[in-house]
Order: C-alpha cells, then structure tokens, then sequence
C-alpha cells in the first residue's frame, strides 16, 4: 500500500495517513491471518493488543516503510506479518506481568517499547525473573562489562519479545567460552559494538589457518565438533591439555606441539597465512616449502633485528590485537600500613595487664642451704 503523499510542497514530502477504513481492512485481515480469528472491522479495537490501543496506534506499531526510488515521495508504508507477530506476542508477555493497558506510557508507546521500560526497570524484578526462567543465573556467558539488561537483549527470543532464547543462550555461551580459551575475556580489543558471536566468526578462519600451518587436524582433539579457536588453545596449553587430544603427531612431543602452536597463532596474526612465504629466505633451504616444524624458526626470523632483506611482506591484514589476551589477574593491594598515634581502645597505663616477670633463679648446693639455715637460726637465739 502506497501513502498518499501532499502535494504542496514537493521537497519536503510528508506521508499521511491511511484512512480508516483502509486501517481497519488491512489489519484484519493480517490479524486473521495472524490467528486472531475472532477480528472483525467493526471491533472498537484491534484484537490482540493492549487495551485503550486505536486502530492507528496499532497500524504504526505493525507498519514499516520501504524505499521506492522516488526521491518526491516518502517510500512506501507496508504492513509487516513478523511485525504484527511479534506485537502479538509481546501483548501476550505483557499480560503475564500484570500489564494490560499502555494508558500509564506517554503516547505512542509501542508494546516493545513498553516491554522494554518494564526490564530496564531494576526495581521491579521482571528482568531476573526472566533471565532466571530462561536458565541464566549469572552473567559469567557473557564478555566483562556486559550489563543484565543487555545480556537479556543479546538472547531475546526474536520471535517471542520478553523471553530469552534458550538457542541464542547456548550459542552466546559456546562463542564466549571459545574466546576465553585464548584468554580474551572482554571485547574491547574488538571493532566497537561487536557481540561475542560476531567476535568469534572473525577469529574462527584464522584459527583454522593456524591448526593448518601447525599441520594439525580437527581429528586430533577428542571432541568431534571442536572448533579451531578451543582447538587452537588446547594446543598452546600443552602439555596440560594432553586428555584432550587422541593423539600426538607423528615425530613430536606436547612441549614441542605447542611451540609450534604459539608461533603460528603469532604469525597468523600478523598476516602470514601460511609457512610458503619463506620459502625463499636464505635463512631456509632455497625452493623448499617450510613444513609445520619450521614455524618457530619462521617466527625467530620475523622477530629477528635488525629485519632480514629476505623477510616476505604479510600477506593480509595484522589481527593481532584481536588475539590480545584481556585476561587481568587480580592483584589484590591492601595498602602501605598506616601507624596509630592514639585510639579510643587502648586502656591508660594504670589499666593495662602487665607479665609478671620471674626472678632469675640458681641451682644451690645443699652446703649452701645448710649454711644458709645455720646463719637465720643463730640470729634467732
């Protein structure tokens, strides 16, 4: 459906309103469509939303507009199936909180706008109550600094508004708990807005580049359906992540494996995707492809100084501050020590308890206290 647009002025094109009859046609028939089988036109209001909601209101809240090439008009407004879902929805929701009418929002409240004034709401306890009843007691799935209201928006049931998504949960918390294997437990070395699942889609093809280049392959680890970021950091922590792996490649040790590891995630990251690049360095055999056991000697080369003639140019872009460990160790600091001069507590001198220091004693021998005993006695005649 196309707006009518005025005619008045052509540069400031403003869209007007449908009438309402067409409102009322087109709703229900989408509210029908929806489910709402008992809609009719004649209804005082849209079935399926708060009440005190206008026929308009609802249209607005349902509606969205779509760009149709004509720079005189404002596009065209369409009515959107997932939107009117998803209002029906979030009614449901509401409802189920007490919330029955949109009369105590300022006008033109949609029913996620009013959902989401109840979670931001720290008061009234809907946003734990949700969590809690989705399975989310914590916030330990979720990157440091994330806050409970965004960590709910993050796994929101898309199609069921004010409800989390048990799928989206688990996807956030495998992504994170892959990121945390490398020590990256923020996303601040990400682009800005970046989310835990985008942050792992950008590192996951550089960690296959970095198994590839160790020439390990995904069989190795136990775990089927491991991915090349949790793989990549069972590898770097060898030899303590040995009950991890089936096996050990042919002709190499645990502490060796993840040498190798730890220099190939350094030079992916710098943009070597592969060992082929040195292949022509003097410092290795001249047409010979390096194999896996040559990538710590490629990283000594790349770090060497002054830098080689030879050394190849990066092949792509250095990502090596994605790779960045944000891991701090707590170092707890209780301070230099401050010396008390007077305290309240401390008892004037006449009331302290003092030790009671013994005499010092000698062993005497038996002449003596004879002698002893004879010198008292004689006084006393």
């Amino acid at each position: 459906m196309v707006t009518s647009v005025s005619g008045t002025n052509s540069t400031s094109a403003t869209s007007v309103a449908p009438p309402i009859a067409q409102i009322r046609t087109e709703l229900t028939a989408a509210l029908i469509a929806a489910g709402v089988t008992d809609a009719k036109t004649t209804d005082a209001a849209p079935k399926g939303f708060p009440d005190g909601v206008t026929w308009s209101e609802a249209y607005k809240m349902v509606t969205q507009r779509t760009e149709d090439n004509n720079p005189a008009t404002p596009g065209n407004l369409v009515l959107s199936a997932d939107l009117l879902k998803k209002a029906l929805a979030g009614t449901k929701t509401l409802a189920e909180l007490g919330v029955t009418s949109l009369a105590r929002y300022p006008r033109g409240t949609t029913v996620q706008g009013a959902l989401d004034q109840l979670f931001m709401n720290k008061s009234n306890g809907v946003l734990s109550s949700a969590l809690a009843r989705g399975g989310v007691y914590d916030l330990s799935a979720f990157p440091v600094g994330t806050t409970a209201y965004q960590a709910f928006k993050l796994i929101e049931d898309p199609e069921n508004p004010g409800k989390v998504s048990t799928t989206r949960y688990a996807e956030y918390k495998d992504a994170y708990a892959a990121l945390t294997s490398l020590g990256i437990t923020s996303l601040q070395n990400f682009p800005r807005a970046s989310t835990a699942i985008e942050a792992k889609n950008l590192l996951e093809p550089k960690a296959e580049l970095m198994l590839k280049m160790v020439g390990v392959d995904k069989s190795l680890f136990k775990a089927p359906t491991i991915s090349s970021l949790n793989g990549l950091a069972l590898l770097t922590k060898l030899p303590d992540s040995i009950n991890q792996l089936t096996t050990l490649p042919t002709g190499t040790t645990s502490q060796a494996l993840s040498a190798q590891a730890l220099a190939a995630k350094k030079l992916v990251s710098m943009g070597y995707d592969d060992l082929s690049a040195f292949a022509n360095m003097s410092a290795f055999k001249t047409g010979a492809t390096p194999t896996p056991l040559n990538a710590v000697n490629a990283l000594t080369q790349v770090q060497r100084s002054p830098t080689p003639s030879d050394l190849p140019l990066p092949a792509s872009t250095s990502t090596e501050r994605y790779f960045q460990s944000t891991a701090v160790s707590e170092k707890k600091s209780y301070g230099s020590p401050v010396r008390i001069v007077k305290t309240v507590l401390t008892k004037p001198p006449g009331e302290r308890v003092t030790p009671n220091v013994l005499p010092p004693t000698r062993v005497v021998t038996a002449a003596e206290v004879l002698t002893a005993n004879i010198a008292f006695w004689t006084g006393k005649k």
